[in-house]
């Protein structure tokens, strides 16, 4: 239906309209043969060389099918019109109308709708997600998420405040699903119809997905992404923030895989030096020891230049208390190790300071904030002995006179 007057009724149009312009113009040379012209006549000869009359003609083509579209189809009193009540009866009572072929007809038929009007569209998109969500049956939690990504390509700006919804079928339990979901968000990212945002991290999550067809899906898609400018360095942050979070609860292991080949997309200096700055202010809020860990692996994963390095320098009260942790340690030696090449010879002292400023904090295991204050009493100290006091002695007065008290 929609491609039918999209495309063929519009060509349609537009072909007699082109035929009713070139029957025009025939008129219009003939005229200019004739010694009298108006003003108007001229007028309307230059907007035919701008070819201003077909491209009016045309916009108004296209708002006429607009029109029909959005109110006459789907909307109007038709046989359409008198279908849509019904099709939302069946799918808001899916436990009076269990069977689940009439259940995927039915939201199928939907979704067809909805891809005709943007009101239809409108009013029946919670209608639609609910089934995306709730559904038990996983072929139609797998047809709605490719009809929903047809919505979005449609109506982009209906379905952008649905877009956390699409990204959460990511986590569904059904491969079949899964890899929808994926196919689908491929498409509406790489072509600029959803905006790249902090959901993005479920794509990533998908680098380690149990199935390797899902695994190698999701990395041609990265990998598709970094051709788009900075796309990967724009969304690096925000991805190791969610993954890092404990409450997602990411494995160690997984978190290094993502990332190892994330980080492989990040080859310009001035990126590196802006990840080390961003990544460092990142430790003062991280939240248990192993997000500090996979902090400083992250830093670990850079390609480090003389400047680079000097940021790490710079900001090394963000993660000074970091460094008692035996982990983040190795981690920020290994940057150094990998470091010695690229280091200048007029750095070289600076490099050296900083190797030191990092075994003392090691070393010391404390905040920075109690590096001034009066050191904690040794193991030793607290657990020396009071001096030996007999029973039979007594304090008297403030001279700490004793007296034997005889019985």
């Amino acid at each position: 239906m929609l491609m039918h007057l999209d495309v063929y009724l519009l060509t349609e149009l537009k072909r007699r309209n082109n035929i009713m312009e070139g029957e025009k113009n025939k008129d219009k040379k003939k005229g200019r043969n004739t010694t009298t012209t108006s003003d108007s006549a001229e007028q309307g000869d230059i907007e035919d060389e701008m070819g201003l009359t077909g491209a009016t003609a045309d916009d108004a083509e296209a708002e006429f099918i607009r029109k029909i579209c959005d109110t006459e189809i789907v909307n109007g009193p038709n046989l359409l019109g008198a279908i849509e009540p019904l099709m939302v009866h069946i799918l808001s009572n899916p436990n009076k109308y269990s069977d689940p072929s009439l259940q995927a007809s039915s939201s199928l038929a939907l979704a067809k709708f909805m891809l005709v009007s943007p009101e239809t569209c409108e009013k029946h998109l919670q209608l639609l997600f609910t089934i995306l969500e709730r559904v038990p049956q996983p072929h139609i939690r797998a047809n709605t998420i490719i009809a929903i990504g047809d919505l979005t390509f449609r109506f982009p700006n209906l379905t952008e405040p649905w877009t956390p919804h699409l990204y959460a079928r990511l986590r569904d339990d059904s491969v079949l699903v899964r890899k929808n979901t994926l196919l689908v968000l491929t498409h509406l990212i790489l072509n600029d119809m959803v905006k790249v945002k902090g959901q993005i991290s479920e794509m990533a999550t998908c680098i380690v997905d149990s199935e390797e067809r899902l695994a190698a899906l999701a990395k041609m898609f990265f990998f598709e992404l970094s051709k788009k400018g900075n796309a990967i360095y724009n969304i690096m942050p925000d991805i190791i923030s969610r993954l890092s979070d404990p409450d997602i609860g990411l494995p160690e292991d997984q978190f290094k895989i993502i990332l190892r080949y994330l980080f492989a997309f990040i080859q310009k200096d001035r990126q590196a030096e802006s990840l080390v700055e961003k990544l460092c202010h990142r430790f003062r809020a991280s939240r248990s020891e192993q997000q500090s860990r996979e902090l400083a692996f992250c830093l670990s994963m850079l390609n480090y230049s003389d400047k680079s390095l000097r940021k790490l320098q710079e900001n090394l009260a963000c993660y000074a208390e970091k460094l008692s942790d035996k982990e983040v340690y190795d981690y920020f030696t290994s940057i150094l190790s990998k470091s010695k090449k690229v280091i200048k010879q007029e750095s070289k002292a600076l490099f050296d300071d900083f190797q030191a400023k990092l075994l003392e904090f090691h070393q010391k295991g404390v905040p920075m904030k109690q590096q001034q204050t009066r050191p904690v009493k040794s193991r030793q100290q607290r657990l020396r002995p009071l001096p030996y006091r007999p029973k039979h002695l007594k304090i008297v007065n403030s001279e700490c006179k004793s007296i034997i008290c005889s019985r």
